[in-house]
């Protein structure tokens, strides 16, 4: 079943400096995601028998509507939960990425994302205290509750059972380029294709002491896999419309 456009779409751009990027990757099985996966031609994206979901957290600056240079540097930290799906589309499934939600810190962000992506973007209160050897990031909602909370520290090797390495893990992160969000308007899902420069990917070792979705999802079974950070990138993200399953 193809997916059909609402309307005609008037394409825009957001782009940003990145400074910082966690990602904390959780595993689960095929048959654990797919009854969370809102529309038929999405399907889980599996990688060595599992699927991933993962918590990115992007501290940005520099943000600006292309193109409009970037007068005042507006900064941020944003985070959402990123998974992994095939894209059934087209002409051929391609690789793509499911969002449960997209959080920031920055209200402006708050109040324009409705208008420019058809994405409702809570604000949230973010805390990233760093040390010498470490990180301590603690994510809540803004009435307090807690979103994500963790700690990392410089790990020398990838330990994950998704990803063979650290190459195959920037593959994956490569190979989302388009993705999709609950929009703003009823019975559709918000696209936004995301290009961004290659950036080098760190391994790291983390301490996951609270996952928002753990208990949102807590029938899947879902586990922490593995962690890691990444640097100084720029990124754009385009708005391509609204998409829904036809009637």
């Amino acid at each position: 079943m193809k997916p059909r456009k609402r309307g005609p779409t008037i394409p825009r751009s957001i782009v940003a400096q990145m400074r910082e990027r966690y990602i904390f990757n959780f595993r689960l099985r095929p048959e654990a995601l797919r009854p969370h996966l809102p529309v038929k031609w999405l399907e889980p994206q599996i990688i060595n028998g599992w699927c991933a979901v993962s918590f990115c957290i992007l501290k940005l600056e520099r943000i600006t509507l292309w193109p409009i240079p970037p007068l005042i540097n507006f900064s941020t930290v944003s985070c959402a939960y990123r998974i992994g799906v095939m894209d059934l589309s087209g002409h051929q499934p391609e690789p793509s990425v499911y969002i449960t939600d997209r959080n920031a810190d920055l209200p402006i962000i708050v109040r324009t994302a409705p208008l420019l992506l058809a994405d409702a973007i809570p604000a949230l209160k973010a805390q990233m205290q760093k040390s010498s050897s470490s990180t301590r990031i603690q994510m809540r909602y803004m009435d307090g509750q807690p979103l994500f909370s963790g700690e990392v520290t410089p790990a020398d090797k990838l330990q994950s059972a998704i990803f063979g390495s650290i190459d195959d893990f920037a593959a994956f992160i490569k190979g989302g380029v388009s993705s999709y969000t609950p929009s703003v308007l009823p019975d559709a899902l918000a696209r936004v294709d995301l290009y961004k420069e290659d950036a080098s990917y760190q391994p790291m070792n983390a301490q996951i002491q609270f996952s928002w979705l753990d208990g949102v999802w807590p029938e899947t079974g879902m586990e922490f896999d593995s962690a890691v950070f990444a640097s100084g990138a720029k990124y754009e993200w385009t708005y391509r419309g609204l998409w829904e399953e036809p009637r």
